[in-house]
């Protein structure tokens, strides 16, 4: 047994050899043949670089051509966060006073405190990096790319931004874009235009609607590279495919007009004595709009205080964000064109009208004796009697007359009759019911983002509103629907839906959707792609016999003695170009009044609706009309329209129209 162990221990090491041998062959026909596919994949992973190529995003146009929105090209420093919270304290430090430095070199001067505050935006996904500075010189780029091993997580790259030539002209309505967040970019999973999360996105405007007209396809270049990561040759590319570009409605010359003429207005306002006002007017905030009447597109809507949107371009500070939502400053973001929701004052007194004549309760030559005061019939109290402004006397007045001097008992009138007289005319909802029809109690659904509804009251929606608010009563009475007839109360409107009432009355009935945008075009071919066709949300039966009427009386208040903007449009030429107008003053508890007014021209053949509201500024007649009647010059002679500033910015007029005193409606 002895002699056999040698060689029993040669047999088990044999066995263990072959076996392992064996185990060998195994794996290698595995690697060599089985798996050969998926091993060739990963080499050819190890060797090919996929390089994403970025799609120029789209240009937005005006309506005549003329470029609001395209791109250039920026240096831009970003940094890692993920790298950075990987080095020790006294190592970022050092990284962030060497990019301190390089920043102040380059004339862009930045503590570590105000790039530490940039890392800490939140905005930002934390994936990816974040820009700490923008614009910044080829030879500070160059600095960094020197130095990659000293600023671990640092990179100066050339990427593609927005450029706006006309600056902060038509912001809110172009809007901006900004990095992509985690809860967008899962939002657009499944789009087929591929977002990252290094990707800019439209955060706001049109820039945000028309996201994916505006996107383009991006596209890939695949690059072989050596062992050492060199690139040695292109081996295959998918061309990027540029955005859409988006021709608007909006004239950006007609909006130059407008946002001077507004921010001009409120200047004045500010500056000006108003004897009826319980306090010094204010005059920071404001807004007018333009329209077509017979498409209902947006040629120009102006909006303050604003912001520039080039601003956005490079990032913005959590600092710099605060202070454009801050209800301090006014909030700059705010569209108040289609944010603010306003009393309308005696602006609203036309559709009140209109309203009456569908019910029956008036005809175009109805009359009253207007003796300065209404009081509600059967009603005990000091709250039965409501007066016109100083309680002012009208005498016998029709319909006509009842808005060229806007006499407020005239329309108590008629808001006391829809609720006394509710049985016979179909309920005590019929009002606001006709009101409704105007598109007032819902939002117009322009095509821009943040847009707030208008309120028509009733008793169904005072019910409703204090099942959910605390109120005094829930009970509707004569003196709510008399207040509401010339637009104070509860009713609230935006600007927008204000031009949009005068554009329903000056095209004879049609509501249209208001939209912004007129068509896309091929980013390449400039060939259309699609229109955005007018679209009709509604009717208003408004036969000649009334429109006439109401045009009429409207006209009177820009050309008749005793209408409530003569004085604005003194001097205008009335026979060539009439101006159906009204003007309104709504009255705010505490605070100087609501300057209000609503317009649409020619009288005979509309082609322009506008609206004016200038917040805590004063009367409508005073300071509201000079604005309208600042645009109307230019629109009544295009002739006189003059280019929008190419660097879009104007300096405030001292003066809009020859308007002396209070003009108190």
């Amino acid at each position: 047994m002895i002699a056999e162990s040698p060689r029993v221990r040669m047999s088990v090491l044999g066995i263990v050899v072959f076996a392992l041998f064996a185990s060998l062959f195994a794996r290698l026909y595995y690697l060599q043949v089985m798996a050969s596919d998926d091993y060739q994949v990963q080499a050819q992973a190890n060797r090919i670089r996929v390089v994403p190529v970025e799609a120029p995003r789209g240009r937005i146009l005006d309506r005549n051509g003329k470029v609001l929105v395209d791109n250039r090209i920026s240096v831009q420093i970003t940094i890692d966060r993920t790298v950075l919270d990987e080095l020790g304290d006294d190592e970022r430090t050092e990284v962030l006073t060497a990019v301190a430095d390089g920043l102040a070199r380059s004339g862009l001067p930045k503590t570590v405190e105000q790039l530490e505050a940039d890392l800490g935006n939140q905005r930002y996904s934390p994936y990816v990096p974040v820009p700490v500075a923008g614009n910044v010189p080829e030879d500070l780029k160059i600095w960094i790319d020197e130095r990659g091993a000293e600023l671990p997580g640092v990179a100066a790259e050339r990427v593609a931004v927005r450029r706006y030539p006309y600056n902060q002209l038509a912001a809110h309505v172009l809007g901006y874009t900004g990095q992509i967040i985690d809860e967008e970019f899962e939002a657009k999973a499944d789009s087929p235009k591929e977002y990252t999360l290094n990707d800019k996105i439209g955060k706001y405007g049109v820039e945000q609607i028309y996201e994916d007209d505006l996107r383009g396809f991006p596209g890939s270049r695949s690059i072989e590279v050596d062992a050492d990561n060199d690139p040695i040759r292109v081996i295959s590319e998918r061309e990027a495919v540029p955005g859409d570009d988006i021709v608007l409605n909006l004239d950006i010359d007609v909006q130059a007009q407008a946002e001077q003429a507004l921010q001009s207005g409120l200047a004045i306002a500010k500056e000006r004595r108003c004897s009826g006002c319980p306090v010094p007017p204010v005059g920071e905030v404001g807004s007018t709009v333009v329209l077509d009447p017979n498409t209902g597109g947006v040629i120009a809507m102006a909006s303050f205080p604003t912001f520039n949107p080039a601003d956005f371009v490079d990032g913005i500070s959590d600092s710099e964000w605060d202070f454009l939502q801050d209800p301090v400053n006014n909030a700059p973001l705010n569209n108040w064109a289609i944010q603010g929701q306003y009393a309308p004052g005696s602006t609203f007194k036309p559709f009140t009208a209109l309203a009456a004549l569908e019910a029956g309760l008036i005809t175009p030559d109805s009359t009253i004796l207007d003796e300065g005061e209404y009081k509600v019939p059967d009603c005990s109290g000091d709250s039965c009697s409501f007066s016109n402004d100083q309680g002012k006397a009208y005498g016998v007045v029709d319909l006509r007359r009842s808005l060229t001097v806007s006499s407020d008992v005239f329309y108590y009138g008629l808001g006391a009759r829809f609720w006394i007289e509710q049985t016979r005319l179909g309920g005590p909802e019929v009002n606001g019911d006709l009101l409704k029809r105007l598109g007032f109690d819902r939002d117009s659904g322009v095509d821009l983002s943040s847009e707030q509804s208008g309120r028509i009251p009733s008793p169904a929606w005072l019910r409703s509103f204090c099942e959910e608010f605390p109120c005094d009563e829930d009970v509707w009475r004569t003196g709510r629907s008399v207040n509401m007839a010339i637009g104070q109360g509860e009713v609230l409107l935006t600007p927008l839906q204000i031009a949009s009432g005068y554009a329903t009355i000056g095209n004879g009935g049609t509501v249209w959707k208001p939209h912004v945008v007129k068509e896309v075009r091929d980013g390449r071919t400039t060939e259309l792609v699609r229109t955005i066709e007018p679209e009709s949300v509604g009717t208003i039966e408004m036969n000649p016999e009334w429109r006439a009427a109401l045009t009429e009386g409207l006209t009177g208040v820009t050309t008749q003695e005793g209408g409530t903007a003569v004085g604005a449009f003194s001097g205008f030429d009335h026979l060539s170009y009439p101006i159906a107008a009204k003007t309104g003053t709504a009255q705010v508890q505490g605070k100087a009044p609501t300057a209000v007014f609503g317009a649409f021209g020619p009288a005979h053949d509309a082609q322009f609706a506008i609206s004016v509201l200038l917040e805590e500024s004063g009367y409508g007649g005073s300071v509201a009309a000079p604005v309208a009647r600042r645009l109307f010059d230019v629109l009544a002679n295009p002739g006189l329209l003059p280019p929008a500033p190419e660097d879009g910015r104007f300096e405030a007029l001292d003066s809009l129209a020859p308007v002396t005193g209070d003009v108190r409606d």
